[in-house]
């Protein structure tokens, strides 16, 4: 682990120097083939395989032809490397990545069905190991590997499969979808620039408040329906009504019954949106809760909560009421592209049965700030998640006292070329053991698009 960090580091060393001397992304090419091999056929091929936006190219042509027709595959390899270099349950380094297939199939191009009507299917394979339980229980700092299923788990599961259809509702745009949702990307769906812990942050804490929500379903697969209205300027849902199972469905797909057997999620938003000297900003309520009743040390798949044969029969239904805002809040007007945004949002909820009662982040991240770098992406966050008191107090014991828990993260993510991106990242957390020192996580990621 300690060879990879050195590669890693000279990796990512080498490319803030063409930086620092001014050697723009686009001329990163050239390093590909000397001079005096630019007219030869392999160093021909080699500069048009980095130029192209897909490692793998247009495969003969075949890659157009499918999305004429309606099918568009998507392939990706993320890679990651993080330590605890101090602090936190233990010291460690770990790799691992995932590797993420995506299957779109647009029905009326396909089968001359009604306009509309599509098919999504998202799998992954994971493999190699992450650093979760070292950093803490509830640190969440790879939002990339808890698909299909953190920890030690190495396999290939479909986390998403939905069926959706656009009508027209109003006068504008409404879209019905159906399915197992992978909730990850169900996220990334409601707010398209936090992406899927493979573009901006790492830690899923520092990107939505999601530790309160996670405590009322088990998993990150669900089974259920989305309906919402679609902003067709801004091309975001503009409100939106959720209903889900409660239990998970990462890791086999099982019987949409069993999934609805203990109770239903459901959720509601609506997105206020304005313009502020033409730059888009919006005020989001979003309020939700289940008709499972549990106990806020129930078991979870996607995260190891103490408290496991401690006897807690204080079962109730959980509530969460959340509010976020966005703002752009500069953007260049030759490319709107290239802009920095500020985003915040916190979550109120149930003491009991949850074992997280509030959360709050705010974040800014920059888009193309270097001008020789417009694809080049950086944020700085930070957040706090209150534990419920009801859970501390029914974990407190002599060996194990708990306390809330705050993260802070900086990332820098270099589009190498349009396939091929390094990104390193860096974060401090206070998990929630009282007797651990915060812990300081380096990180690398490497993305590479098929």
């Amino acid at each position: 682990m300690k060879r990879l960090a050195s590669i890693l580091t000279f990796v990512f060393l080498c490319v803030i120097a063409c930086e620092v001397i001014g050697f723009p992304s686009s001329a990163l090419s050239q390093t590909i083939t000397p001079a005096h091999e630019a007219g030869s056929a392999p160093g021909r091929y080699l500069k048009e395989v980095w130029a192209r936006d897909k490692l793998t190219g247009d495969w003969g042509g075949l890659r157009s032809d499918l999305s004429k027709h309606g099918i568009d595959i998507g392939l990706r390899l993320s890679q990651y490397w993080q330590s605890v270099e101090s602090g936190g349950v233990n010291q460690s380094s770990e790799y691992g990545g995932t590797m993420d297939y995506r299957v779109n199939l647009d029905m009326h191009k396909l089968l001359s069905t009604w306009e509309g009507f599509s098919v999504n299917m998202h799998a992954r394979t994971r493999f190699g190991y992450d650093i979760n339980e070292d950093a803490g229980a509830f640190a969440l700092q790879n939002t990339g590997m808890l698909m299909p299923s953190p920890g030690k788990y190495h396999d290939t599961d479909v986390t998403g499969l939905t069926v959706s259809q656009y009508l027209p509702f109003f006068g504008g745009l409404a879209n019905l979808t159906v399915g197992m949702f992978d909730v990850v990307d169900t996220v990334t769906g409601f707010f398209p620039h936090v992406g899927y812990g493979q573009e901006g942050f790492w830690n899923i804490n520092g990107m939505i408040t999601a530790l309160p929500w996670f405590g009322a379903v088990n998993g990150l697969s669900l089974y259920g329906a989305i309906g919402i209205t679609v902003n067709e300027k801004h091309k975001i849902p503009q409100s939106g009504l959720i209903a889900l199972g409660t239990e998970n469905q990462s890791t086999g797909m099982y019987s949409i019954h069993d999934s609805f057997d203990d109770g239903v999620w459901l959720a509601g938003f609506h997105r206020f949106i304005w313009e502020l000297d033409g730059k888009m900003g919006y005020l989001m309520p979003f309020v939700g809760g289940s008709t499972r009743d549990q106990a806020s040390n129930e078991p979870n798949d996607w995260v190891f909560i103490p408290g496991q044969g401690i006897e807690n029969d204080r079962e109730h239904k959980p509530w969460d009421i959340a509010l976020y805002i966005y703002q752009d809040f500069w953007q260049d007007k030759s490319n709107p592209e290239r802009k920095m945004t500020f985003f915040s949002g916190g979550t109120w909820g149930s003491d009991n049965p949850q074992f997280a009662r509030w959360h709050i982040f705010a974040s800014v991240e920059g888009f193309g700030l270097i001008c020789s770098r417009p694809h080049d992406r950086m944020g700085v966050n930070g957040w706090y998640n209150g534990l419920s008191n009801d859970f501390k107090s029914l974990m407190s014991t002599e060996a194990l006292r708990l306390r809330d828990l705050w993260g802070l993260e900086i990332y820098y993510n270099f589009e190498i070329n349009k396939w091929l991106h390094l990104a390193g990242d860096f974060q401090l957390i206070r998990n929630q053991r009282t007797r651990n020192d915060i812990a300081i996580i380096p990180g690398f990621r490497l993305v590479v698009d098929f």
